[in-house]
């Protein structure tokens, strides 16, 4: 492996959110198709990477929500989780997006 520059905990970070992502693409995707869920909208002619970008706007506004009150309602999702979903959505668009253009 190359040496890796920067923050140690952008690593770590990264780590984790491939564990994460792993966890909920076996619930959210099973295994036929590991994008499956983020597709399910091109059955109502909206393509794959419009989907992800309304699941995109959907955790920026929580996290302006939160900017704005200061708290949150939902205790088991944290900010640094929504932010964690916001990293993996922005990667999974790559992916549809590299998928599409072969």
């Amino acid at each position: 492996m190359t040496e890796r520059h920067g923050h140690p905990r952008f690593y770590e970070l990264l780590d984790e959110m491939a564990d994460l992502h792993s966890r909920k693409n076996h619930d959210y995707a099973g295994t036929d198709d590991p994008l499956k869920n983020l597709r399910a909208c091109e059955r109502m002619g909206i393509p794959a990477w419009k989907g992800i970008l309304i699941r995109l706007q959907d955790k920026v506004s929580r996290y302006e929500q939160f900017a704005k009150v200061g708290k949150l309602e939902v205790k088991n999702e944290s900010i640094a989780d929504t932010l964690m979903d916001n990293a993996a959505y922005s990667l999974l668009a790559i992916i549809d997006i590299e998928e599409k253009s072969k």
